[in-house]
């Protein structure tokens, strides 16, 4: 099967699946990482797909989440209404990791003087800093999201335990807590299993957004912080993993 035939096969599987990794398609098609590598390349310069750190996405999903900047001018007063609720979890804790997310951001600048703040993000660092003890993850710089990743950034988490994490959410699920970045998902998971609590923090919002990359289950999860009752099958499975559920107007 030459090049050609091989992107119209791809393109069928990315319309089905709208997202592939690397090895998916070499497992498919029995090629080579670096040929796997040039037929992306070419796809999404024919303009058949977006390129992401682990593979391939459907085009059509180029703007469903949106980069961390225009997120940040959505829905503030909620976001902030979030953070506030999310603050009464830090007086007990003190090593603290705080996710990539503009509702953990705004978190970010009421927290208290007495903690450790983590985080691979760079709004959160210079929040963070204005307050407390603030330690930067480094890494490789995704510039869309405004965060570290890659092997240096996934070897140091796995040398800290953390009493406390903020995480975030680009889109809910029936299954768990899901991303549009491969690294981005995967060092959400990697945190969280370093973690003793962990918090996810989002608003109702996530429940439509499309995410293809899931990082969490909600058994993954000890409290989830949101502004709504999510929809009924959720709710059901959050109450079946033992997540508790938080709300701004009450708890659940």
């Amino acid at each position: 099967m030459d090049q050609n035939q091989r992107i119209h096969k791809i393109k069928e599987l990315l319309d089905e699946k709208e997202v592939l990794k690397y090895q998916d398609i070499m497992k498919i098609f029995g090629i080579s990482r670096d040929t796997a590598r040039r037929d992306i390349v070419k796809m999404v310069d024919l303009g058949l797909g977006l390129r992401t750190h682990g593979g391939i996405m459907i085009k059509s999903q180029e703007r469903m989440i949106l980069d961390y900047k225009e997120r940040q001018k959505e829905h503030i007063s909620l976001k902030k209404e979030i953070a506030r609720k999310a603050l009464s979890y830090i007086s007990i804790h003190k090593v603290i990791y705080f996710d990539v997310s503009t509702t953990i951001n705004a978190l970010c600048d009421l927290v208290p003087s007495h903690i450790i703040g983590y985080t691979n993000s760079l709004a959160n660092v210079e929040s963070l800093s204005a307050h407390c003890e603030t330690h930067m993850i480094g890494g490789k710089y995704n510039p869309r999201g405004r965060f570290m990743f890659g092997p240096d950034a996934y070897k140091a988490i796995e040398g800290i335990t953390f009493d406390l994490c903020f995480l975030g959410a680009a889109c809910v699920k029936e299954d768990g807590i899901y991303f549009q970045d491969e690294d981005d998902a995967y060092m959400k998971h990697l945190v969280a299993s370093r973690s003793h609590f962990v918090c996810v923090l989002y608003d109702d919002s996530k429940y439509l957004k499309k995410g293809t990359i899931k990082a969490l289950d909600f058994r993954d999860v000890q409290m989830i912080t949101t502004n709504k009752q999510p929809p009924e099958k959720i709710f059901e499975a959050m109450k079946e993993a033992g997540c508790l559920l938080d709300y701004t107007g009450g708890n659940v």
